[in-house]
């Protein structure tokens, strides 16, 4: 089944091969590559970990990566509703509104409680010509892992510095990586105090600031 700008069976989800263009969106240009457009978002999704959609300002879903349909399905955030976004929890109406009339350059950013799991959904939006928002997903639970750039190259770890290092970053302490490789706390104080002399720092509190611009999601 295809979806279009005209609406979605209510309970259903649009499949990743959907998209409608908007003469305002290109311009002069009155179609797109509907194959290349959605490899490009599912390729960035693929870089940064982010779903993106693309929606009219009246919330209309034009196009978006597969994952979307289970976000969807879940209804904590999100629903869709005759091809219309809205957001699942009435009083935070208002405020997609707001945010699905933001105009580029400016990014506006939206943070909706997911109340049938700990954590919310991190959306940013901008705008795409004149009548197209993109909106970007973040889903920010307990149980998220964050991606580092490759800290045995960047700094000159071994790997199992590396290793200590990333869960230090990821919130473990000394006692709890102990136990996760099978070693004494004494021997994983040693490996975090060389990690240190290696970063250029001397606590926690650095390490966390210093790695923020190595992390890729």
């Amino acid at each position: 089944m295809q979806y279009s700008n005209q609406g979605v069976p209510d309970g259903q989800t649009p499949n990743s091969s959907v998209l409608v263009t908007s003469a305002d969106w290109y311009g002069s240009e009155p179609s797109v590559d509907r194959k290349s457009l959605l490899c490009l978002l599912e390729g960035l999704a693929a870089l940064d970990g982010r779903m993106r959609m693309l929606l009219l300002r009246d919330g209309t879903f034009l196009a978006g990566c597969p994952g979307l349909s289970e976000l969807f399905s879940m209804g904590t955030c999100l629903h869709l509703h005759d091809g219309i976004i809205r957001a699942a929890q009435p009083e935070y109406s208002d405020r997609l509104d707001k945010l699905l009339q933001v105009r580029a350059p400016e990014v506006g950013t939206l943070a909706l409680p997911c109340w049938k799991m700990n954590g919310h959904l991190i959306i940013r939006a901008t705008s795409i010509g004149k009548s197209v928002v993109c909106f970007s997903l973040q889903r920010a639970t307990e149980m998220a892992e964050p991606k580092l750039a490759d800290l045995e190259e960047v700094f000159n770890l071994t790997k199992a510095e590396a290793v200590i290092v990333y869960d230090l970053f990821s919130g473990r302490t000394p006692q709890q990586i102990a136990a996760d490789h099978d070693n004494s706390v004494h021997t994983v104080r040693a490996h975090i105090r060389r990690c240190y002399d290696k970063l250029g720092i001397s606590c926690r509190e650095e390490l966390w600031r210093k790695l923020n611009a190595y992390r890729l999601t």
